[in-house]
């Protein structure tokens, strides 16, 4: 090793990076994110030789750490390589050993510790293995669920200071949930951890001083959204984000007394595990859909939903009910609450639903064009305030790898296929002539319809 050459020397961290580096040693969940060109992979992988070489110093040696990327290519491309060019052959090998796999291992005068390299195409192969810091490039490629199965492996015999590490952009199928407790800092008491052990620094490319000019000259001069995105490491807009209408200022408003003279109408996806959620919808004179009251809740039964719709409904009236198609699928056996499907239960405890179109590409392009704004000056859709978990949601939502034309399911997209199946059924209700022609509506529903509801029914073939 040269001799005068500090750790600190080595690594040469911009302030940004800094701020993390000082981040993990207070927080055991420190994030680095934001837009594009900021040096995360960077950090990350020199943020645990830092790590390793200082429990050295504290006489644990041989610790071992790990660097996880979602997949192994892209753990070759953002990590491997760079190790290979930029860690000086006085400081460890890098190797791939029976023992360890593929590894860099820091040389014994410098403590012998091991920064495993690891990718996350099956997380669970992990489950008996002990790292003390975990590190996650590109935190937002992975769900929840990988987070919280790394979380179980962060432990080291006598290291109190374990730590889970993130760097990563906004977007991808994580967004969401990294956001909500990153950005947002919205936290449940039962899955998640203490809110005071995360901590996140975000990184911009004006951070980092070995962008050259032209590199941040063509970031600056994206189209808008793509600026706010990669520039200005806006976690409202990111690449890959299917509703890229969505805005915030234009599609958010405060709440106000709706006119009884509008049409009111109710639509519904169903979960137990999964969340189910209702949505509440006025239509004004002019066409446009205000979203004013939501429900979304889980590990509730059938009837302990209907029971809870009731209780917000109120002595409000709709003009029709919309749901999940799944829920008038026969479920073979009467239920405790009484209904040979889910939509018999709800019906017999008091919530009527007519079956909503399954047609997703055509539901989804009926989303995109009542959230546009720029064609009409003003969204034909827009949300109360109160609609949190719509808001977070909606925006969020990727496209499908495999069918860009869909939205990713693996993410939150209850609060969308409600709205999907409202817009559908009102959509469809313009030309109903054709469409009761088809309808086959159960005996038990009609019976549920009183005089002057003025339902549409919908073609349930879908």
């Amino acid at each position: 090793m040269p001799k005068q050459v500090s750790l600190r020397e080595l690594i040469n961290p911009t302030p940004r990076q800094l701020e993390f580096l000082q981040a993990t040693d207070n927080y055991k969940y420190p994030l680095f994110g934001g837009a594009k060109g900021g040096g995360k992979s960077y950090i990350l992988r020199w943020g645990l030789v830092r790590r390793l070489v200082r429990w050295a110093k504290e006489g644990h040696s041989g610790v071992r750490v790990g660097l996880f990327c979602e997949d192994y290519p892209s753990l070759k491309d953002r990590q491997i390589t760079k190790m290979a060019k930029e860690f000086p052959f006085w400081l460890g090998v890098l190797s791939d050993s029976n023992v360890e796999g593929m590894s860099y291992r820091l040389r014994p005068e410098f403590g012998g510790g091991v920064i495993a390299l690891r990718n996350l195409d099956d997380p669970s192969k992990y489950a008996s293995s002990e790292f003390a810091v975990a590190a996650i490039d590109e935190l937002t490629k992975n769900k929840k669920e990988v987070f919280d199965q790394l979380r179980s492996i962060v432990r080291w015999p006598g290291i109190e200071k374990t730590g889970l590490w993130g760097g990563t952009n906004p977007g991808e199928i994580g967004h969401d949930w990294v956001k909500k407790l990153w950005i947002n800092r919205i936290f449940d008491p039962v899955e998640d951890p203490p809110p005071e052990q995360f901590y996140f620094v975000k990184s911009l490319p004006t951070d980092n001083p070995y962008n050259s000019k032209s590199y941040l000259d063509d970031l600056s001069h994206l189209p808008e959204k793509l600026k706010k995105a990669y520039y200005d490491g806006n976690w409202d807009v990111f690449e890959g984000q299917y509703f890229a209408e969505w805005d915030k200022e234009q599609h958010v408003i405060e709440p106000f007394m709706i006119p009884d003279s509008w049409r009111r109408f109710r639509s519904y996806d169903h979960g137990r595990q999964a969340p189910a959620a209702c949505g509440w919808y006025a239509l004004d004179s002019d066409g446009t859909i205000f979203k004013y009251r939501e429900l979304y809740v889980r590990g509730l039964n059938a009837d302990q939903l209907a029971s809870e719709i009731i209780k917000l409904s109120g002595d409000e009236r709709y003009n029709f009910s919309v749901a999940d198609p799944s829920i008038f699928a026969n479920i073979g056996f009467v239920d405790k609450s009484g209904g040979q499907t889910l939509a018999e239960t709800f019906a017999r405890h008091g919530v009527s639903f007519i079956p909503g179109s399954n047609r997703r590409v055509d539901g989804w392009n009926l989303v995109h064009q009542y959230l546009d704004w720029n064609a009409h000056k003003k969204p034909k859709l827009q949300f109360f305030k109160n609609c949190v978990e719509s808001i977070r949601s909606i925006p969020t939502l990727i496209h499908d790898l495999y069918r860009p034309e869909d939205v990713n399911s693996d993410g939150d997209d209850h609060c969308a296929d409600e709205l999907r199946y409202l817009l559908m059924s009102l959509h469809e209700a313009k030309s109903s002539s054709a469409r009761e022609e088809t309808t086959t509506v159960p005996d038990w529903f009609k019976q549920k319809i009183q005089p002057d509801d003025n339902l549409q029914f919908l073609n349930t073939g879908e």
